[in-house]
């Protein structure tokens, strides 16, 4: 399990490369810096629920392509100390 920030953003990444699209063309279109995106993609920056809907919309993709299911997020609820 991953914190929901990585999934998401891997996510986000995973569906901006199957549309051949490159960070600069999303974040241009979102009116944000390729530096931004790079780093929600990462994980090392969460994004706000409207900023990825946003993304969404402009990758042309289904929420359910960004979202992780319930079982696959870390939270403090489910997990284990290492």
């Amino acid at each position: 399990m991953k914190p929901i920030e990585k999934l998401i953003g891997l996510n986000i990444k995973l569906e901006r490369t199957k549309r051949s699209l490159s960070q600069i063309e999303v974040a241009n279109t979102l009116g944000v810096e390729a530096s931004y995106l790079s780093r929600i993609e990462s994980g090392t920056k969460g994004a706000s629920l409207e900023r990825v809907y946003e993304i969404i919309h402009v990758l042309g993709c289904r929420a359910s392509d960004i979202f992780p299911e319930s079982n696959e997020v870390e939270t403090h609820f489910n997990r284990t100390e290492q």
